[in-house]
């Protein structure tokens, strides 16, 4: 199993309901086996841990999707190989958008 988490993890809404995830590699020397799937762990920073929510990705992008309006979550990823799954990266923390209030350029 990985000995570190995927670097460089960031979220960016992209609507009011979804946030765009993406992350790096796990450091090179920490992969210990080829990187069979990521998972990406998130909740409403105001629920508890029973809230949680797991995705699991092939790739370091996912789309977290049908979410609530104008909310903060709290994102953290891990990487697995076949031994395992490895550590939690760093929380990081993104707001949905809220519908009508902003645009894009």
């Amino acid at each position: 199993m990985p000995g570190a988490p995927p670097e460089d993890v960031e979220g960016r809404h992209i609507n009011s309901t979804s946030i765009l995830v993406t992350w790096g590699e796990v450091p090179l020397d920490k992969q210990h086996g080829k990187i069979n799937e990521y998972t990406v762990i998130y909740k409403e920073s105001e629920g508890g841990a029973e809230r949680e929510k797991r995705l699991d990705s092939p790739t370091r992008r996912i789309e977290l999707t049908d979410l609530i309006e104008y909310t903060v979550y709290d994102i953290q990823v891990l990487a697995a190989t076949v031994k395992g799954d490895g550590p939690r990266s760093k929380t990081i923390t993104v707001w949905t958008d809220q519908d009508g209030k902003y645009k894009e350029n």
